[in-house]
């Protein structure tokens, strides 16, 4: 479905040098505050857009970031909006980890304490960035009672029962989609 307050959809090439950026500047993760930056910059979305979309990409299968992605670059060009959003996006970190392994494995990379310390302090932050994004998603995902109970039942789900993120999905997303229907005003 294309973003219909666009009066002209962005060309596949700004998406795929926009996504690129987003990819080459979060490391560690923390990739959802980035986008939504991105976004907002290019006037693609409103937050409201953003966070539905950033939703329903985590309830899919495969990687959150890439389907955000895919999804994100096929609201704007279709297809080819989708094919360059992802390329983008996985580029700089699927470049690096071939390089990095490659180094690795051969034996001429050992990781020292300093290192070890630094990739644990860059997980600290990639961590606080992305509690900030789901903090910022939180603001428009809450629209009554009943959806943060909804909310909190799927993380206790999911921290506490082996197949908890299966059972969230199968009994609680049609619970969610409900609530945000009867919000909104949309079945």
């Amino acid at each position: 479905m294309p973003v219909p307050c666009l009066q002209q959809p962005p060309r596949r090439r700004r998406i795929f040098v926009r996504f690129l950026q987003a990819g080459l500047s979060a490391f560690g993760g923390g990739l959802n505050a980035h986008l939504l930056r991105l976004v907002r910059q290019e006037g693609w979305l409103s937050d409201q857009e953003f966070a539905d979309n950033s939703t329903f990409a985590q309830t899919l299968p495969g990687s959150n970031n890439g389907n955000l992605s895919a999804l994100l670059g096929y609201r704007l060009a279709g297809v080819p909006g989708a094919a360059a959003a992802l390329a983008g996006l996985l580029l700089p970190g699927t470049t690096l980890m071939l390089l990095l392994s490659a180094l690795y494995f051969s034996g001429a990379f050992h990781m020292s304490a300093r290192a070890e310390q630094a990739l644990s302090g860059a997980a600290a932050a990639a961590l606080g960035i992305s509690v900030a994004a789901g903090l910022n998603i939180l603001r428009f995902s809450f629209g009554n009672a009943l959806s943060a109970v909804t909310a909190l039942l799927t993380a206790l789900l999911t921290l506490l029962l082996p197949q908890g993120t299966l059972i969230a999905l199968l009994v609680l997303l049609p619970v969610g989609m409900v609530l945000q229907g009867r919000r909104t005003g949309r079945p």
